[in-house]
């Protein structure tokens, strides 16, 4: 009984090593199998961008992703105002005030109903890794397909992150109704869809459903989904330093930040993504985490489970590791908090609400090149 339990024991290891392989290598299958079917450009193109890989010793690893079926325009398109700066200093002026009333009755309903609110003990920025997946505080990946949307997706994930944290309930905000109610922006680009999300809100993805188009705004949608408030990491465009995005994560969740998106970008399958290409800024991402010992932050992107890495969790594609001062990530990084469902905001913080605004052609492409954020 004792050797048919030894041997039994054994077997089971070995199968659960054999499924950890077969599991990790699924990745590579899958982009292998779409490789030796791909157009003849899309090789070529694969080709010169693994001979640079090799020339630039580049720490990740190339393939055929479905987002290399689409061009860079279709999937890149975030556009800054032309009054950054300006917008910048006004809007973390407007979310000191409006945070104030959330926490004076967040701190009222503690007092009240100790122990009652889930919000999880907050994860330290001194810590050398965070992954907010593996709290259980990212939602799945959308696929924003060939609409120029990543401006809205990238809110709405940096919100969805926010919510679960707060609320402890996982759910599918409308990236569409941001996208055609929101005033932020179009298929053909915009920028973070906050104010919208703050007031008047957004429904349910199961009420407003994603179509990848620019339509008419809905009159009667059911705009169940609200923030109190949203900001900049920094009172500047500038990218955060290392420290100050650590602690935002920590502070707010899942953030909204920008990053340059190039053709290596757009076929990364795996590793750590280092380019260093710093030329501009072209696409918004959910920046979920870090890891010292990568130097590299955690983005959750929204171009489907086609593209990207599981980035050694779970076994969603979509993901990416990106070398800390690799191709300007974390420009513009913004953080949002959504409503708590557990305590109403008072009528005065009402009156205070910025009501979103749709100024026509207020958005412009940004050629930069920051300075590197200090460590």
């Amino acid at each position: 009984m004792k050797n048919t339990y030894i041997r039994y024991s054994t077997l089971l290891i070995l199968f659960l090593a054999f499924l950890s392989v077969t599991i990790a290598q699924q990745p590579e299958q899958f982009y292998f199998q779409r490789e030796k079917l791909a157009p003849v450009a899309i090789k070529a193109n694969l080709q010169n961008l693994r001979q640079q890989a090799v020339a630039k010793q580049w720490q990740f690893q190339v393939g055929y992703t479905a987002a290399m079926d689409m061009p860079i325009t279709q999937l890149a398109g975030l556009k800054a105002p032309q009054n950054l700066e300006a917008e910048i200093q006004s809007q973390n002026q407007s979310a000191q005030q409006l945070m104030q009333f959330d926490e004076v009755e967040q701190a009222k309903f503690v007092k009240l109903y100790p122990n009652k609110l889930p919000h999880l003990l907050p994860p330290s920025p001194t810590a050398t890794s965070l992954d907010w997946r593996k709290r259980g505080k990212v939602t799945p990946v959308r696929n924003q397909m060939n609409c120029g949307s990543c401006w809205a997706f990238a809110t709405v994930g940096a919100y969805e992150g926010s919510y679960l944290i707060r609320n402890n309930t996982s759910l599918d905000v409308s990236e569409q109704a941001v996208l055609n109610c929101s005033g932020s922006g179009t298929c053909g680009g915009g920028w973070w869809a906050f104010n919208y999300m703050v007031s008047p809100g957004a429904p349910a993805e199961a009420d407003y459903a994603y179509t990848a188009n620019d339509k008419p705004c809905p009159s009667n949608l059911k705009n169940t989904y609200r923030a109190v408030a949203w900001g900049y990491v920094k009172n500047s465009s500038s990218i955060p330093s290392k420290a100050e995005l650590k602690q935002a994560l920590c502070t707010y969740g899942p953030l909204a930040v920008a990053v340059n998106v190039t053709p290596a970008f757009q076929a990364y399958t795996g590793g750590v993504f280092n380019e260093n290409n710093n030329s501009g800024i072209n696409h918004g991402v959910t920046l979920i985490g870090w890891d010292d010992a990568k130097n590299a932050w955690l983005i959750k992107n929204s171009w489907g489970t086609g593209w990207g890495s599981t980035c050694e969790y779970g076994s969603e594609r979509g993901y990416m590791w990106i070398s800390y001062n690799s191709n300007n990530i974390g420009y513009a990084a913004a953080w949002v908090r959504a409503r708590s469902v557990f305590y109403i905001l008072p009528a005065n913080y009402e009156k205070l609400i910025i009501k979103p605004v749709f100024k026509p052609n207020q958005f412009k492409p940004i050629p930069i090149q920051p300075v590197p954020p200090k460590n």
